[in-house]
């Protein structure tokens, strides 16, 4: 490629830059408080003593993971109440990254760094730049080992792979860098 800008960028011409847009997949969600609370069923009939296993058991331990599935269910229920459905989780475009935990939008310039772990599922962490907005940094710290990270998914952003995404969030970096402050 002569070019430095990533293939997918460049296949989209008649766009001047992608833009991803992570949705929240009130399906998924459904999907799996269903099968977690198929289980908390199957779990709590087997302590009370209405399924017989084939072996005899006392219930104490499929009790307990009954409710540790029915804390779980509840866990992720007042997760999904804090997501507006109605809007994208996340929107990464060329002039930054903006999403529903973030008080605003977070310019690429106040970008320190970019890691892209090579593991399966980890996520793109972009780390904000010490002299960042006092705001971003604020809601940022409230989510202490990662201070000063947003973590990005580079899985299931629709009409893109896991690898484009990561080659558009290095191109979008990378092209801040070049650009004067």
């Amino acid at each position: 490629m002569t070019n430095d800008r990533p293939a997918t960028i460049n296949s989209h011409q008649s766009a001047t830059q992608p833009v991803l847009v992570l949705r929240p997949s009130t399906r998924a969600l459904f999907g799996f408080i269903c099968v977690m609370a198929i289980f908390f069923v199957y779990l709590s009939l087997i302590a009370v003593g209405q399924i017989e296993m084939s072996r005899p058991t006392s219930g104490v331990g499929e009790g307990l993971f009954a409710i540790l599935i029915l804390v779980i269910i509840v866990f992720v229920v007042a997760k999904a109440r804090q997501v507006d459905f109605t809007k994208p989780i996340m929107v990464i475009g060329p002039d930054g990254i903006t999403g529903q935990k973030l008080p605003k939008l977070i310019p690429w310039s106040m970008i320190e760094r970019v890691d892209i772990p090579q593991t399966r599922w980890a996520m793109i962490y972009l780390t904000v730049r010490k002299d960042a907005d006092p705001e971003i940094l604020e809601q940022l710290r409230k989510r202490q080992p990662l201070e000063r990270t947003v973590a990005i998914p580079h899985r299931w952003i629709p009409g893109f792979s896991s690898s484009e995404v990561k080659e558009i969030v290095k191109w979008y970096f990378g092209s801040s860098r070049s650009q004067p402050r």
